[in-house]
């Protein structure tokens, strides 16, 4: 899951295997498989370099490179 926070300052965290896509409109929208969609405060960088570190995690599950 990643963390975002909507433009109310509300904090989500939402299923990253949910996310269809996400554009910046020039807060970031981020659409889900179920259609809903969230606008965020949180820009696609910061939200793609959470993606990633998820992505990591599984790849290296004790978090060190080797």
């Amino acid at each position: 899951m990643i963390r975002v926070t909507r433009l109310s300052g509300e904090v989500l965290y939402l299923n990253i295997l949910q996310i269809e896509s996400m554009e910046a409109i020039p807060e970031t929208k981020i659409k889900m498989m179920n259609g809903y969609y969230y606008l965020v405060k949180d820009t696609e960088e910061s939200v793609v370099e959470q993606l990633r570190a998820f992505y990591h995690s599984c790849i290296t599950p004790d978090g060190r490179d080797k």
